[in-house]
């Protein structure tokens, strides 16, 4: 190799430059990839897989002569026998007919042609959920703000489930209940619901009498032209998993914004916030749901 002699500060220091920008282009261009370059042109490529495609397996029609919407799907948790349970509610304001129909029912997938159990509440259920550690009982937020509990062991010859339990009207939501969650936790008798009314309660199925454990009230402060005016959020849906946490709690609100509640020992709090600043839904958030392998993930489902 030809030794360099020691040239000027000045002379160096070009040369080094000139070297230098050249070991960059040629670097950038072995870095280069055409995105766009057609390899083996005039192959068709071979699609192996099939087509993707769904099929109708089994349809369960509301009995009723009024038809209602559908306003929850709530799976039962043992496998041994597949079971679902299904609310039914009329959610337009004040477009409920006197005449509406009340009950919800239980399918038992073997027999989609009848449902297995009849529920009859006090006021159509809007949401439901089965119990996770006496998974025969099942608690459903009523369209008068009440939430009941129902014994499937305790039904009657005729299949119909009265309620065995339920929340006094005055210590209720003052609006539908929109979701219903059983908390985790030893006793297996806590649940958190929510409301288009602005709030989060928490229950004990021991002490419906006493009312909530606890509130929490679903505010948010916003800057309105110079002015700082705090709104009330109503909660349309809810997502928790014992798992991932026993606190925390997620709330989709009917103007589109997200909120986790965290609840601890002595407080209940609102620590995080969703499409406060950007990336809102314009409508109600009607689903949350976790990433079940990526519990930090979660996916919103709301207007169009």
């Amino acid at each position: 190799m030809r030794r360099l002699h020691k040239e000027p500060a000045l002379g160096y220091g070009a040369a080094t430059k000139d070297l230098v920008s050249g070991a960059s282009r040629c670097i950038r261009q072995n870095n280069q990839l055409d995105i766009f370059e057609e390899y083996f042109a005039g192959e068709e490529p071979e699609h192996m897989s099939e087509p993707i495609s769904t099929k109708t397996v089994m349809i369960f029609k509301d009995p009723n002569p009024i038809k209602r919407a559908v306003t929850k799907i709530a799976w039962h948790p043992e496998t041994t026998e597949l079971r679902v349970g299904v609310t039914y509610a009329q959610l337009r304001f004040q477009s409920c007919p006197p005449n509406m129909p009340k009950e919800s029912y239980i399918w038992n997938l073997s027999n989609p042609n009848t449902p297995e159990k009849t529920i009859e509440p006090q006021s159509p259920l809007c949401t439901m959920a089965f119990s996770t550690k006496i998974t025969d009982i099942i608690a459903g937020g009523s369209y008068n703000g009440t939430l009941s509990f129902f014994d499937m062991k305790k039904g009657g010859s005729d299949g119909k489930l009265k309620p065995t339990h339920t929340t006094k009207l005055e210590q209720s939501h003052h609006d539908p209940v929109y979701d219903v969650y059983w908390c985790a936790g030893k006793t297996g008798t806590e649940l958190v619901t929510t409301s288009t009314d602005g709030r989060i309660l928490w229950w004990d199925m021991k002490m419906l009498d006493n009312g909530p454990t606890e509130e929490l009230k679903l505010e948010e402060t916003f800057n309105i032209g110079e002015e700082k005016v705090t709104k009330v959020l109503g909660g349309t849906s809810l997502e928790y998993n014992g798992e991932y946490s026993p606190l925390k709690f997620l709330v989709g609100t009917e103007q589109g914004y997200i909120l986790q509640a965290n609840k601890r020992a002595k407080k209940v709090e609102v620590n995080l916030r969703f499409g406060i600043e950007s990336g809102k839904h314009h409508n109600p958030i009607y689903s949350i749901q976790r990433n079940p392998a990526h519990q930090k993930y979660f996916l919103t489902v709301g207007d169009w």
